[in-house]
């Protein structure tokens, strides 16, 4: 293993990714880099400062300190979400999803509610080893809508998509030899990552291939995001090219076009969304009726009042005769009224005992 670089030195490793390369992961940055998408991975601890990764990493302390052994962790996040540093981050290293977010669960003995907790909060999980048994932990993160990718070589999980390693003429790295739970593979041998020391280092095994894989459906949901699992597992195989063996070998650029076949027309796949819609507003329909019809019910009265007051005496007859009314009623009461004494008049006198 080569010594850590100096971050001063702003060393680009980027031309020796090969990994990068043999998935082309490039061919779909002009459509997507990750953004809005996390990974998810649960047990190791992670170097949340290496400059390599810094901004793009959230640690949940909630089931184990982030305090073990980080070059696991941080090799892996490296290889999902790593940006490079320096000026114009022109140094360090790449991940195959730059601009998605790594969600780190350190754990050491809780990896089943990590995996619980981690599937609340992004959309893709990333598993460093499938040697426990965590088939329910699994099984209910996919039913969630978020995908499982593991390394293969562990116990058997029909939840996750199994990633075996393969070097740079496209065979199986050494010490893979049951293939009958290998679902995929992808670049594992000789992988440069962010390491230790803040550095770089060199890694080869299958959970760093596991790690490519991740970071490559990332890009996928980010691009297509009403996929469900069970979509993005389809394609990633079946857009897959002839591997090791016969084995399927990850490649982006035809999963990209499968994915887009699969949502032509904008279809609906994911079933949350599709519940979402099916459930409708969240105001009752009762309730929209009943204003409705409060509106009509209104509408029709202010139309009736004034129809009545417009119709009522439309030439003004009543109005005239009611003045005419006034008028005679006046000249009656003129007429009726006494007439008062002058000034000056005879007083009778008033007659003496």
């Amino acid at each position: 293993m080569p010594a850590a670089a100096q971050v001063d030195d702003y060393p680009d490793f980027r031309p020796d990714q090969w990994g990068q390369d043999a998935i082309g992961s490039a061919d779909l940055w002009e459509q997507t880099r990750g953004h809005g998408v996390t990974v998810a991975v649960p047990g190791p601890s992670v170097m949340e400062d290496h400059p390599d990764l810094r901004d793009n990493i959230t640690v949940n302390t909630e089931h184990g300190d982030n305090s073990g052994d980080m070059e696991l962790g941080t090799a892996l996040g490296g290889l999902v979400v790593g940006h490079g540093h320096g000026m114009d981050a022109d140094g360090g290293v790449l991940g195959v999803a730059p601009d998605a977010g790594l969600l780190a669960l350190p754990t050491e003995d809780d990896m089943g509610s990590a995996i619980r907790t981690a599937a609340q909060d992004s959309q893709v999980i990333l598993l460093p080893s499938t040697d426990a048994d965590l088939v329910e932990d699994t099984r209910a993160a996919v039913a969630s809508g978020v995908v499982v990718v593991g390394p293969a070589g562990g116990d058997e999980d029909p939840n996750v998509i199994s990633v075996a390693a393969t070097d740079q003429d496209g065979q199986l790295t050494s010490g893979t030899t049951d293939t009958s739970q290998i679902e995929l593979t992808a670049p594992g041998d000789h992988l440069y990552t962010a390491g230790p020391d803040m550095g770089q280092t060199q890694v080869t095994g299958a959970p760093y291939a596991a790690a490519l894989a991740a970071g490559g459906i990332a890009l996928l949901r980010a691009d297509h995001p009403q996929l469900t699992p069970e979509q993005v597992r389809e394609v990633v195989v079946q857009g897959a090219q002839e591997g090791p063996g016969g084995l399927p070998a990850l490649d982006l650029p035809t999963a990209q076009e499968q994915a887009a076949q699969a949502t032509e027309g904008g279809r609906i796949i994911d079933e949350e969304l599709a519940q979402e819609i099916e459930e409708g507003p969240a105001v009752p329909v009762w309730v929209w009726f009943a204003v409705v019809g409060a509106v009509l019910v209104f509408g029709v009265l202010a139309l009736v009042m004034w129809v009545r007051r417009s119709s009522r005496d439309p030439y003004g007859v009543e109005a005239e005769r009611r003045e005419e009314d006034e008028q005679i009623a006046a000249a009656r009461a003129a007429e009726e009224r006494p007439a008062r004494r002058q000034k000056g008049g005879r007083r009778r006198k008033p007659r003496k005992g």
